[in-house]
């Protein structure tokens, strides 16, 4: 059970993950949930999944934070998050 809670969680955390307005949050906070995931993926013992599943909802709760915050002070966009063709 707590390797499908798992997998939820790390879609719910990609999805919020990608929702931070600057560039740098964005990569960075993907690229450590699918490093986090790829490490803990072959991990058996129930114990420690359920102490991964309880630390990644934690994550999930504050990357939630941390994007309204970058919503409520945003600044002017990367110059890799511009549209190319203006």
């Amino acid at each position: 059970m707590a390797r499908n809670q798992l997998a939820k969680l790390y879609k719910q955390l990609l999805e919020e993950s990608a929702k931070f307005s600057d560039y740098n949050f964005r990569c960075h906070s993907v690229r450590r949930m699918k490093y986090c995931y790829e490490k803990h993926l072959n991990e058996t013992s129930d114990e420690k999944l359920e102490a991964i599943v309880t630390k990644a909802a934690k994550d999930l709760q504050v990357i939630q934070r941390q994007v309204v915050v970058g919503r409520l002070y945003a600044v002017e966009h990367h110059i890799l998050d511009r549209d190319p063709t203006t």
